[in-house]
């Protein structure tokens, strides 16, 4: 799993990450998507709650469909050699049989991404786009539940 990349620090929302396609019907399968974000477990509290937890994890596996978990707990700017600069947020990947997801913050705002085409073309950095499918947002959400669960405990563990 690796780290995903954004051309600068700004939500793509509904754009591709190179910011090429801006498609209309991905704008409205977007929307759909935002729309289910506002009344889910996926926030800002929560994220930050797994982001930096006590125990200082940066990965872990979970009992769901997106087994495998990265964090980035620190947002840089990340020079690659006879590339360009690159800017990496906080975020959480999963990755799992059904694909690869992000979830970014940027700020105060939640973009949510697919990188799954990444794992077949690592070198093509701003291959992510948006996620864009109920589908996929429920598995990302259930995974995201099962992830914070997690991590609640570890940090309970701790306290003890």
């Amino acid at each position: 799993m690796n780290n995903i990349y954004y051309a600068d620090d700004k939500p793509l929302f509904h754009l591709d990450g190179s910011k090429q396609i801006d498609s209309f019907l991905w704008k409205f399968m977007h929307n759909r998507v935002r729309k289910r974000l506002k009344n889910s477990i996926i926030n800002i509290e929560n994220i930050k709650k797994i982001i930096f937890n006590k125990h200082n994890s940066i990965g872990c596996t979970i009992d769901a469909s997106l087994e495998f978990v990265m964090l980035r707990n620190e947002a840089i700017f990340y020079e690659i050699k006879e590339e360009q600069e690159y800017y990496i947020p906080l975020n959480i990947g999963f990755i799992g049989k059904a694909g690869a997801f992000d979830i970014v913050l940027i700020g105060d705002i939640i973009d949510i991404r697919d990188s799954t085409r990444r794992r077949f073309k690592p070198k093509d950095r701003l291959s992510h786009t948006p996620v864009l499918s109920i589908k996929n947002f429920k598995l990302i959400e259930e995974s995201f539940k099962k992830l914070l669960e997690h991590i609640e405990n570890e940090d309970s563990k701790l306290k003890s």
